[in-house]
Parts: structure tokens; C-alpha cells; sequence
């Protein structure tokens, strides 16, 4: 069976397993739309301020899919017997890492989706007010880094306290960052914060696509800076887990 194959039918397996959990579905599909619905739309009343709106809570509900998708399904995985069962097979590696990346695509898919129906539907954005390719294309290459902050997560915690650590991390990014609400308007001392957070960079390359105007090269390199960092952290850890159980 070539790689392909087994890759599909390990991310239907995944995505099954996550269908099955309700309050996986709520907390990273709904819930980011239901939180745009009640407290984003009412305060959108400057122009362009709802395609901005859609923008943060579109990158909040990518984030919401990621670090969770990562952080606690690796955490989870990585304590339960089946994972040592899994590792003890002949299958090609990246496998499962593989098909939780395609899974988190689709979910992210939903959550976004939600997102730009509940502006379409209950504000005055127009299909044509955004750039859609260009939009969903940033919105899927600014999530590499969280995605790879979720894998260091989920491989240096356990099962117990992955989840309010996720909590703790995700929650705080997503506030100061500026997705619930305009950088401008936080107090003062998460201001100057918010400027070194790789959320507040995340959503200010959204923002100026959604705008139409430039994208500030630093926020690009921060980014991409922060995805670097987290990548080499997410390999050291993944190897110290392999050399700790399978020696």
C-alpha cells in the first residue's frame, strides 16, 4: 500500500475520532463563530472594521483548531497504549503527523467557514469585499507556527494538564494579540506587549490583506521567526520522546 493511500485512510480514521467528540466540534468550529456573532458584529460600526473583524476571528478559529488538533491530541495520543502499538509498526514515518495536518485542514476549513458565513449572513460584508485566495492563503501560512507551538505543547506535557495549559497559552495570545478586539483599545501595558506576539503579527498580515494595503516585511519575518524557533524546539523534543520510550 503506497503512502498516499495510507495517508487518507489515517486522516479519515483522525477525522472520524474527532467527529465523535462533540465538544471538540463546539470549541474549535462553533464557538469562535458564536463568540464573532455575539461580540464581534454589534461592535463593527466603522468601515472596513467588519472585514477586519472577519479576519481576527478567522486567525482565532484557525488557532483554536491547531493548538488544540496538536497540543492535545499529541499529549493525549502520546500516554495511551495505542500510540506504543502504532509505533511498533511498519509504517512509513510523518505518518501521523501527516494525517492530524490534514485533519487540522479541514477543521480549520469549518471553523473559518463559519466565520465568513456569520459575517455574510448577519453584517454588511459582500463576497467581493475581500480577496479570497489571497486571504485563505495567508490564513493557512500564518497557522504553521502555532501548529508547530501545539506539536511542542502536546510532546512536553501530559495528557492531564495539556489541556489547560492549551488554555492558558491560547486564550491570553488570542487577547493580547488583538483578535477580539482592536490593539488600539487594550490597556496600555498589553499594548506594548502585543507588538512581539507572533498573534499580534498573525493578525496584522491578515488585517492589511483584507485592507489592501501593504504588509509590514517585519510582522513576515517575526512570523517567520517564531515558526523557526518552534520547529527546532518541536524536533528536540520529539527526539528526547523517541530516545525516552522506544530506546
Amino acid at each position: 500500500m503506497n503512502y498516499l493511500k495510507l495517508l487518507l485512510i489515517h486522516t479519515q480514521c483522525t477525522c472520524l475520532e474527532l467527529f465523535r467528540q462533540p465538544m471538540y466540534l463546539v470549541s474549535t468550529v462553533l464557538f469562535p463563530s458564536m463568540f464573532f456573532w455575539f461580540f464581534g458584529i454589534p461592535n463593527a460600526k466603522e468601515t472596513g472594521s467588519i472585514a477586519i473583524l472577519t479576519a481576527s476571528f478567522s486567525a482565532f478559529a484557525v488557532l483554536s483548531v491547531v493548538l488544540f488538533q496538536f497540543a492535545v491530541g499529541i499529549a493525549q495520543e502520546k500516554d495511551s497504549s495505542w500510540y506504543y502499538y502504532v509505533k511498533s509498526l511498519p509504517y512509513p514515518r510523518g505518518l501521523q503527523l501527516g494525517s492530524r495536518l490534514l485533519a487540522g485542514l479541514l477543521f480549520s476549513a469549518l471553523g473559518i467557514g463559519g466565520v465568513i458565513a456569520t459575517a455574510l449572513i448577519f453584517s454588511d460584508l459582500k463576497i467581493q469585499d475581500i480577496l479570497w485566495f489571497s486571504f485563505i492563503a495567508k490564513v493557512y501560512l500564518g497557522s504553521i507556527p502555532f501548529a508547530l507551538m501545539g506539536i511542542c505543547i502536546g510532546l512536553s506535557v501530559n495528557s492531564r494538564t495539556v489541556l489547560p495549559m492549551a488554555n492558558l497559552i491560547y486564550l491570553p495570545l488570542s487577547f493580547a494579540g488583538g483578535l477580539w478586539m482592536p490593539p488600539n483599545i487594550l490597556p496600555k501595558v498589553v499594548q506594548d506587549i502585543s507588538i512581539y506576539l507572533p498573534t499580534r503579527m498573525y493578525g496584522e498580515i491578515l488585517w492589511a490583506d483584507v485592507l489592501k494595503t501593504s504588509v509590514e516585511v517585519k510582522n513576515m519575518y517575526g512570523l517567520a521567526a517564531y515558526g523557526v524557533v518552534f520547529l527546532s524546539l518541536a524536533l528536540v523534543l520529539f527526539y528526547r520522546v523517541q530516545e525516552k520510550n522506544f530506546k
